[in-house]
């Protein structure tokens, strides 16, 4: 049994993570199963991949100081970048020849490069789903994303299920996103998608000297939040020590600026990447970071008090996840704060010692898979389940 993911993956990593971790629980329940995952991750080639599983690495878009697309690697023109994608994506679903294609994100691919691959999809019995993170963007700015006749016509058409990786009760995007209403029947949520904690946190020494891990995903727009942190901790002798993670993406100049100056700082340690991040999460006392999804699930799962400094371009998406998150008493969000504030934000953090909030529904990765496989087997749409709102801003855009 065959299937294909496709996952476009022109910024950051949080679309190719998620799609790892539901082929990994795809594979778990049929390890028969092959999986293929189509994207465009500058850095695909670096994800551990269980059995099963392999990637065809497209090639890279990334975009310029405008927010425009770009060909990342190749001095190519971007339609002709993309029609290239488009082309290999379609030869792929015609040779590879899935039970199932599992879009993510985007309904037609990555400016419209999807569009042949679902068209030969359907001409030879593949099942098509869609795959939406909890948090596309803010309402008000949806119309860009979704409010296209093309996109519209691909919703209705070629998906037969749209799974949204979220809990309703942080964010309903059946009713916040208006573009979503023609659908609205076939949306199912499965919670948030997560890899499976692999131990409970284990502090010996937190009472002695606390631990805060800052980390901004794949980094590429990580410098400025990282800056952010080493000032604060110049603002006196913090009584924590630090390890930053700047991440795969992040500039190797401003790498090499940040560990200068952190050479003049007290119990500060750099690190470009870490070979086990969420266990870095599970045993720090506190946590400062974007409101990127992946990392925010983690520190959501090992209850870890954070300070969230979303990024507001190119998509207002982390910030709006860190204010519902904030209003829940899952998360301070710290956009804009000035040193002085982050500073004192990170103490109450470690103060806290443990999130008691309620948490939403962290299983999605295995209600995902299970969605998935039920597609193949019987092209049946799984059941809708509805929740009780978890606090005040649970119905209503920010």
């Amino acid at each position: 049994m065959r299937f294909l993911f496709y996952s476009h993956d022109s910024y950051g990593l949080g679309h190719l993570r998620r799609s790892v971790t539901i082929a990994s629980q795809l594979i778990d329940r049929l390890p028969q199963a092959s999986v293929l995952i189509a994207t465009g991750s500058p850095v695909a080639t670096s994800f551990k991949l269980p059995g099963g599983v392999d990637i065809l690495k497209l090639p890279s878009v990334s975009k310029d100081r405008a927010g425009r697309y770009v060909s990342r690697e190749w001095p190519m023109e971007l339609r002709d970048l993309l029609k290239f994608r488009s082309k290999l994506l379609e030869s792929t679903v015609e040779g590879f020849r899935p039970r199932v294609l599992l879009v993510d994100h985007k309904p037609i691919g990555l400016m419209g490069e999807l569009s042949l691959a679902l068209s030969k999809a359907r001409n030879i019995g593949t099942r098509c789903l869609l795959g939406l993170r909890d948090i596309v963007d803010h309402p008000d700015a949806m119309e860009s994303e979704f409010g296209s006749d093309e996109v519209r016509h691909s919703l209705s058409e070629n998906y037969s299920q749209i799974m949204v990786y979220g809990d309703r009760r942080v964010f309903d995007a059946s009713r916040e996103y208006s573009q979503l209403a023609a659908v609205r029947k076939r949306l199912r949520f499965t919670g948030y998608v997560v890899r499976p904690a692999a131990r409970p946190p284990f502090r010996p020494l937190a009472l002695l000297r606390p631990h805060v891990v800052v980390t901004v995903g794949g980094g590429e727009d990580g410098p400025r939040r990282v800056n952010r942190y080493m000032d604060a901790l110049e603002l006196g002798d913090p009584a924590w020590n630090s390890t930053i993670i700047l991440g795969p993406l992040f500039s190797n100049e401003k790498g090499r600026e940040v560990k200068k100056r952190a050479r003049t700082m007290r119990s500060v340690e750099i690190h470009r990447t870490h070979n086990d991040l969420p266990a870095l999460l599970r045993d720090a006392s506190a946590v400062v970071s974007m409101a990127g999804y992946n990392t925010v699930t983690e520190i959501l799962q090992a209850r870890i008090p954070s300070v969230l400094l979303p990024r507001v371009t190119p998509r207002l998406e982390q910030a709006v996840r860190a204010q519902r998150l904030a209003a829940l008493g899952l998360a301070q969000s710290a956009a804009g704060a000035e040193p002085k504030e982050l500073f004192e934000s990170i103490t109450r953090a470690i103060q806290q010692r443990r999130i008691l909030a309620e948490l939403p529904a962290m299983n999605g990765a295995q209600k995902a898979a299970a969605m998935l496989l039920q597609s193949a087997v019987t092209g049946r749409s799984g059941s809708y389940v509805d929740h009780p709102p978890m606090g005040p801003h649970a119905g209503a855009a920010s």
